[in-house]
């Protein structure tokens, strides 16, 4: 900033002040020895400097204050009220915002906040009056710093480091030397336990402490004061101590514990520091399932033994051992011997002068059963298959033993002693009597078996025997007829049969009676054999009276009489179709006549079928035919029916549609081809138009049906034809025009074609090398046996229009040359006659029909016959009924009239 920009009355100050201060140097040289008062603040405080301000002469008032520090040769506070304007300025790199000047105060102060080291010093307070002398105040500032931290140092020379001393043990010796650092003037230090002052003095303080169980937890402080009016420094230790336990105690004392049942000791431990090691003994051995917790004052280690106590662990020694890692010779421990109690412990044994695997029926049997309890028992007892053994006949109950007279097979099975003390029931292992017998049958009923004759039937001989093997099997037949023999079974069938099963063939009424069986085992054989009655069997009869009732829209009861059963057990089938569909509706299956059938859902008429089934077959069915109710026409508006999209249904619908997609592209197809064969016609005639087919006689167009009536070619054809085929010069004609005007007199011609039943176009050979085309029809190429072809040939000509305008001569006809071979060409219909058929088409016109026609190329050719045909003459017609194809003729002959040719 520029001398310029500041104005003019600061710049009149400053000179002013510098005056002053020339003058001020003058009068601390004069006033030197006046008295100087002190004052003392802490850092960060704040301080009031005084200043008089009164002035010695009345009506007179403050002029200037100025502030002067020691050090500073330029004055660090002023006052001005000279010129009636109270102005303050402060110097700000010394005091800046923290000093105010007070003058309504007396005296005047000048107060200083925020204290910091370097404002100590002394200050000078000069006062100029309008009138009075001048005065100086002079003062000693001293700023108070406290100390930065308390250094604690123990006896072996180590800084403390936290709150907390140790731990030490017990009955330890411990010093402690705690010094201020830092701080103006020096603090006094200072030890406190509680509230009594243990040391104090100047700088650092030293104390020594005996170490006592009551010292546990103690604080000891160590305080630092600079001056009474801080707020001292202080620093306080919690004195943490390993200590032995109190006591150690099992909680509950000494008692008996229960053999099997779970037991929970506690084991408390106080007074130890820190937690303790507690373990639990039986004896030498150490026990694991122990769980151990602390309270939160860490006074009370609680642990928690939790184990089943044997029978065998009567007599032991239990404790509980607490140890002191830390100190030397802690070790405590509580315990007593265990006392045990337990429910009677039972074993039942077989007397000892019995053999238990060799009890027979009829033998006699005692048990012994040993009892051993804590408290003592007060009473026995045995049980069979769970079910209390009473006294009785050939049972006897002696003190603790169970005797059992003349054994039977029942007798066999688990039996088990029982004793009862006051904890409850001790029970022994299950024994196992084993009553060995000789085998008997198993049912006391003879079996029934029912067989047809020419039957096999399994006969199976079911026996009750202990032991089940070895055994060996024996039968016999006896019948009215017969008296009692044994039957002898096959390789297959061996006596020594572990099923017991024989095939029992019936060839015979002789075979129906009585079958017996007796097995044999290691203990003897059987006394009374098994006996099984062979009666006959065969189908069951049908059912009878049977009725329909209780018919309603969607369920019916259908009741029969049941017929004979054929020896068998039989049972019923009910069947109901849809009378007109023939679809089955329903299937059930019952053991007696009587059918509910519900969910019934037809609106036609219903065939009910009931049979009867047994292992021998079924019967004839039951016819019955009813109708269910229906239900009332409604007359009301459509409701829409909801269909459900199953998967079934979505592929019926996507084969539907792709089977559309491929018959469109199918007919579509066709119809191009169909279109372009068309079209390749209509270009194949458009030549031929141009020139008009005329009769060979010359008769035109114009000419009247009575001419044409008079054309000899129009003569009935066996008139014209001679003994040595002389034939009319005039030349057969190909017409373009459509075959449905003709006659279907083309008898030969058509038979082949309607043999297949299938409409033909054309009818072209195949490629031979013997056929030649035929340019015309004369003497050179007609012979005696193929007289008919011709006359079928003229037939065909003498049949065309009158209006041969659209016909073409033989002579306007293309040279062979460029139609050989001749192919074949069949119309739409015909295309789907077989291969086979088709063959034997071809066979039938090269040997019967010597004569082709090229509808393609408007030409006619022929095939010389061979040998065998010269020599063996016969008409056309002849020779397909010699080869069995005259039914194929007839069946042409009766289509003939829907035959097309066209050309």
């Amino acid at each position: 900033m520029s001398i310029m920009s500041v104005p003019r009355s600061q710049l009149v100050l400053l000179f002013m002040l510098l005056q002053y201060n020339v003058d001020s140097q003058q009068e601390v040289l004069i006033e030197e020895s006046l008295e100087v008062e002190s004052l003392h603040a802490p850092t960060g405080g704040a301080v009031e400097l005084p200043c008089d301000v009164q002035p010695t002469q009345p009506e007179d008032r403050v002029g200037l204050v100025i502030w002067y520090k020691q050090g500073h040769e330029s004055p660090i506070y002023s006052l001005d009220t000279r010129e009636g304007v109270t102005s303050h300025w402060s110097d700000p790199a010394i005091l800046g915002t923290r000093a105010t000047f007070r003058t309504n105060t007396t005296p005047a102060v000048l107060i200083l906040t925020r204290l910091r080291a370097e404002d100590s010093g002394q200050y000078r307070c000069r006062v100029d009056f309008i009138k009075s002398q001048t005065k100086n105040t002079r003062l000693n500032l001293t700023v108070l710093i406290p100390p930065d931290r308390l250094l604690i140092i123990n006896q072996d020379g180590k800084e403390v480091d936290g709150g907390v001393l140790g731990p030490y043990d017990e009955d330890t010796t411990i010093n402690l030397t705690c010094i201020a650092v830092g701080g103006r003037p020096t603090a006094r230090v200072s030890w406190w336990k509680s509230h009594a002052l243990l040391d104090n003095s100047e700088g650092k303080a030293k104390v020594s402490l005996n170490l006592h169980r009551s010292d546990y937890g103690t604080e000891v402080t160590c305080q630092a004061v600079t001056d009474p009016s801080i707020t001292p420094l202080s620093r306080t230790l919690s004195v943490d101590m390993n200590l032995r336990p109190l006591w150690v105690r099992i909680q509950g004392g000494q008692r008996p514990l229960v053999a099997g049942r779970s037991t929970s000791l506690t084991c408390q431990v106080v007074g130890a520091r820190p937690a303790p090691t507690v373990s639990w003994w039986k004896g030498a051995n150490k026990m694991n399932s122990v769980t151990q917790t602390t309270t939160l004052d860490g006074n009370i280690t609680s642990s928690v033994l939790t184990f089943v106590p044997s029978v065998e662990d009567s007599g032991r020694a239990l404790s509980c051992r607490v140890v002191q890692p830390t100190l030397v010779h802690s070790t405590r421990e509580d315990g007593w011997k265990l006392e045990i109690q337990y429910l009677p412990a039972v074993k039942l044994s077989v007397g000892a002068n019995i053999n238990a695997e060799k009890v027979v029926e009829g033998s006699d049997v005692y048990l012994d059963c040993r009892v051993r309890a804590n408290p003592w028992h007060s009473h026995v007892s045995f049980t069979h298959d769970g079910v209390p053994v009473k006294p009785g006949v050939g049972v006897l109950l002696a003190n603790q033993s169970l005797v059992l007279q003349h054994v039977s097979r029942a007798a066999a099975g688990a039996y088990v002693c029982s004793a009862r003390n006051v904890l409850g029931d001790g029970h022994s292992q299950p024994l196992m009597l084993d009553v060995k017998f000789v085998p008997t049958c198993k049912s006391r009923e003879a079996g029934v078996v029912r067989a047809a004759r020419g039957e096999v039937v399994a006969i199976r001989c079911e026996l009750d025997a202990n032991p089940k093997k070895p055994m060996t099997y024996r039968w016999w037949f006896n019948s009215s007829t017969h008296s009692k023999k044994e039957l002898k079974t096959s390789a297959m069938h061996s006596p020594y049969d572990e099923l017991g099963t024989f095939q029992y063939v019936i060839n015979s009424s002789e075979d129906y009676g009585w079958v017996q069986c007796a097995g044999q085992n290691s203990i003897g054989s059987q006394i009374e054999p098994c006996l099984f009655q062979i009666l006959p069997a065969e189908k069951p009869s049908s059912v009878k009276n049977c009725e329909v009732t209780n018919v309603t829209y969607d369920s019916l009861s259908v009741n029969c009489t049941p017929g004979y059963d054929g020896g068998v057990k039989q049972i019923f089938v009910l069947e109901i179709y849809d009378t007109e569909s023939g679809s089955l509706l329903r299937n059930l299956t019952n053991e007696s006549p009587t059918f509910e059938v519900t969910e019934l859902y037809s609106r036609a008429a219903l065939t009910l079928s009931i049979r009867a089934s047994n292992a021998k077959g079924s019967s004839d069915a039951f016819i019955l035919t009813c109708s269910l109710i229906k239900y009332p026409e409604r007359r009301t508006a459509a409701v829409p029916v909801r269909v459900e999209l199953t998967t079934l249904l979505v592929t019926v619908l996507v084969g539907v549609g792709l089977f559309a997609v491929l018959a469109a592209v199918s007919a579509t197809m066709c119809y191009c081809k169909y279109f372009n064969n068309r079209e390749n016609n209509e270009k194949a005639k458009r030549p031929q138009d141009e020139t008009s087919d005329v009769l060979l006689s010359g008769m035109k167009k114009t000419e009247s049906n009575d001419s044409v009536d008079k054309n000899p070619d129009i003569i009935p054809i066996k008139s014209k034809i001679s003994d040595n085929c002389s034939i009319n010069s005039n030349r057969p004609l190909m017409s373009k025009a459509s075959l449905d005007k003709l006659e279907p007199t083309f008898g030969s011609f058509h038979t082949l074609a309607n043999s297949s039943q299938y409409d033909m176009k054309y009818r072209m050979p195949q490629t031979y090398q013997h056929v030649t085309p035929m340019a015309n029809v004369g003497g050179n190429v007609c012979w005696q046996p193929c007289d008919n072809v011709y006359e079928d040939w003229l037939r065909y000509k003498n049949a065309l229009p009158l209006d041969t305008s659209d016909l073409l001569p033989l002579e306007q006809l293309r040279p062979p040359e460029e139609y050989l071979p001749p192919p074949l060409v069949y119309s739409d219909t015909l295309r789907k006659t077989s291969a086979s058929q088709l063959q034997d088409y071809e066979r039938y016109d090269l040997r019967l029909c010597p004569v082709r026609v090229s509808a393609e190329n408007n030409t006619a050719y022929y095939t010389p016959q061979p040998d065998y045909l010269r020599n063996n003459p016969m008409s056309p017609k002849q020779r397909l009924a010699k080869e069995g194809i005259t039914s194929a003729n007839k069946q042409m002959d009766t289509s003939l009239g829907s035959t097309e040719l066209t050309e």
